[in-house]
């Protein structure tokens, strides 16, 4: 008489006449999920090598604003007015200037995307216009880069408060037949003591910390490939639907609420490693700071949730392991773009926020993923969009295992 063959969701010392609980089922159908994950090469290459391959690209093509201008400086001439010129710059907290000895080598890392702007002031420029020559300060940048006019405007005020001084120290020296250089001495000073409008430049919020060029590319794909992969995932739950797999399961004592469980607990342990992997391999290859930590773990576990939820509705809906992934794959996208993923949201038009955040989870995560990581935003400020995010994953959920536990009781 030999034994009955053991049913591979019971665990060793619990008998084929046994009840096992339905965590212990939901524990052992997720280790054999993730046991087939670990085999499948092709969704290891979605959820191991596609990711950082696009936060490489996207990041050195589109890399994140940090606010500073990357401007090179021959300084000609350190006093007069290639010294008021070099103060301006040197006083901006948004130009980070590097000197050169010689124009052609701004130009060069211009082109090559070392620096993004450049100003060349010549040796004798203070002689030549205080001599009444048309002095020439070279500006050396591209006509489609957004510091063009920042760098244009700021020259622009320096040389019209020196032209000031000069038509002033010209005045008088014509009308009282005062010394030029007493001249010039008495109109700087007068021109000091004009009250004058000023434009102050202030930075609203921000974290004080420097940004990584990667950090918006990283938070998107993270928040992208989580659900994306979880969508795409459910054709494994549709092949174990219609390969007889659950049913051949259900046959040992297996619950239908324990394989369910099981089910839905593999799913959100996949989208969680997703999303972890990728912080961690963001922080140490790409030097994203991820901001307050408990913000990027909230959010991981809670959209981890939404996408175990939206895997399981698909896996429900799908008839075939195909459809999940075709339909899957751009509904994925589409509630990407539409959540930010693929530029922020706060460039976005109105109406189209707001539309956004009422119907992806996207949306609430990713914003709260950049206000860490851009504005050092703690806990306390993101509470409303962990608060949506739960919302979002006890609808997903609620809704994808009372439809998954139908169809498995179907057969």
């Amino acid at each position: 008489m030999t034994a009955p063959a053991r049913s591979p969701l019971v665990r060793p010392g619990e008998s084929v006449g046994d009840a096992p609980s339905t965590w212990s089922i939901a524990r052992s159908v997720a280790a054999v999920d993730l046991r087939r994950l670990v085999r499948d090469r092709v969704a290891l290459f979605f959820m191991v090598v596609l990711p950082f391959v696009l936060i490489l690209a996207l990041g050195v093509a589109f890399p994140t604003d940090t606010g500073v201008v990357e401007v090179g400086v021959v300084a000609g001439e350190t006093t007069g007015i290639g010294g008021q010129l070099l103060e301006a710059v040197g006083g901006a907290d948004t130009l980070d200037v590097t000197f050169y000895d010689e124009p052609q080598d701004v130009v060069r890392d211009i082109q090559l995307g070392r620096i993004e702007a450049g100003i060349i002031i010549p040796p004798d420029l203070t002689e030549v216009v205080e001599s009444g020559g048309t002095g020439e300060v070279r500006l050396e940048l591209d006509p489609a880069n957004q510091a063009s006019a920042m760098l244009r405007n700021m020259l622009d005020a320096v040389v019209e408060n020196q032209a000031l001084v000069l038509t002033a120290a010209r005045f008088a020296e014509d009308r009282t037949g005062a010394e030029k250089q007493e001249a010039l001495a008495a109109a700087e000073e007068q021109v000091r003591q004009l009250t004058r409008g000023q434009v102050e430049s202030v930075t609203v919020g921000g974290s004080g910390r420097p940004v990584s060029g990667f950090a918006f590319t990283a938070l998107a794909q993270m928040i992208l490939f989580m659900f994306i992969n979880s969508l795409a995932g459910g054709s494994s739950i549709v092949e174990m639907r219609t390969f007889g797999v659950a049913g051949r399961a259900l046959t040992a004592p297996v619950t239908v609420a324990g394989l369910t469980f099981g089910i839905t607990l593999s799913r959100f342990l996949i989208a969680l490693l997703q999303g972890l992997l990728i912080a961690v391999v963001s922080a140490v290859a790409f030097g994203v700071d991820w901001g307050d930590p408990t913000v990027l773990v909230s959010v991981l576990v809670l959209f981890a949730l939404v996408s175990a939820g939206a895997g399981v509705l698909m896996g429900a809906l799908a008839r075939t392991p195909d459809q999940a992934v075709a339909f899957g794959i751009p509904i994925s996208l589409a509630m990407a773009a539409l959540g930010g993923c693929f530029f922020p949201l706060s460039v976005a038009p109105a109406v189209m926020q707001v539309v956004a955040r009422v119907l992806t989870p996207q949306a609430w995560a990713t914003s709260a993923l950049t206000a860490s990581v851009f504005d050092g935003a703690g806990l306390g400020s993101v509470v409303v969009n962990l608060a949506v995010l739960a919302g979002f994953a006890a609808l997903y959920l609620s809704f994808g295992s009372v439809l998954l536990s139908r169809r498995l009781r179907e057969g």
